[in-house]
């Protein structure tokens, strides 16, 4: 376990301690973290996770924790946040290649993309999410995914920087291989096109317009996977459960497949909420609902 009260060889790079998750996780829930590490570089990150390998140190890696349920007793993990290593350059050598470090949010890269005149990214307007996070769970929205896009995918991996391509990733429906081999995402190199600012604006225009609907308020966005077939949000609705509340954990009478919090919500009571749902639904249509969201744990 790290030493909190010395951090000795832990100097050099930003840190916050304690790091209460519920000020940092979108459902606005969760207890704390010791100590939280914002490495800003590439550079700096290498660094910190050869340390934490050298010290036999475990770790979490986070992003923006949008889609995120942190526990309610903390974690004694030491907690990576990219929010800073969040930088994007352009391919010297294939001028529609970007390459992506993996803590840039995403409307920051669609920003990026409107000045460099990039497009093919455009489906990830209004998803909470970094890079790195799209990249660990395929993130999209109407058929969309951003392993389309992937050239490969840089990470960290038994202490070396690996690059994997697209097909090494294993990518499948809000899934990859990230989700499963430990491997940590340092950035991304992503196929774009070139073409003008009018054009990109009008497609981020189009994916705002159909994500106006969604729910406001502290949520992990959706939480649950869809199965084959069926929605799981009218699953949901019409088992039902619209508006079903567990303490502070609803779920919205907008989107049946967001959880808010109403303000005092705890991990608890969401994930009981959640269990509640996936109970019923399984009852009612014999359809078992898989969690989209991640426990951290």
């Amino acid at each position: 376990m790290l030493d909190t009260k010395s951090y000795f060889g832990y100097e050099k790079f930003t840190y916050e301690r304690p790091f209460d998750m519920s000020k940092h996780s979108s459902i606005g829930c969760g207890g704390c973290a010791r100590i939280a590490f914002y490495p800003s570089s590439l550079q700096e990150m290498v660094d910190l996770l050869s340390k934490f390998r050298k010290d036999s140190q475990q770790f979490l890696v986070v992003g923006n924790m949008t889609n995120v349920l942190p526990p309610d007793e903390g974690i004694e993990k030491a907690v990576v946040c990219t929010k800073k290593f969040s930088g994007a350059q352009a391919d010297s050598q294939r001028s529609t290649n970007v390459f992506v470090e993996a803590g840039m949010a995403s409307g920051a890269f669609l920003r990026f993309c409107c000045d460099t005149r990039k497009s093919g990214a455009e489906f990830l307007e209004g998803i909470p999410c970094t890079i790195g996070g799209a990249l660990y769970m395929n993130a999209g929205v109407n058929g969309r995914y951003i392993a389309e896009i992937v050239d490969s995918v840089t990470v960290w991996r038994d202490g070396k920087v690996c690059i994997l391509s697209n097909a090494e990733c294993e990518y499948a429906y809000k899934n990859s291989v990230f989700m499963h081999n430990g491997d940590v995402i340092l950035g991304a190199t992503l196929r774009l096109r070139t073409t003008d600012i009018q054009t990109i604006d009008d497609e981020i225009k189009k994916y705002r317009d159909r994500r106006a609907h969604l729910p406001k308020g502290k949520s992990m966005g959706c939480v649950f996977k869809n199965p084959i077939g069926y929605s799981a949000g009218e699953l949901i609705e019409k088992a039902g459960l619209k508006g079903m509340r567990i303490g502070g954990a609803r779920v919205s009478d907008i989107h049946a497949n967001f959880i808010i919090n109403d303000g005092n919500a705890s991990a608890k009571e969401i994930k009981n909420l959640i269990t509640f749902i996936k109970n019923t639904v399984q009852a009612q249509y014999k359809i078992a609902l898989e969690e989209e969201i991640r426990y951290l744990t």
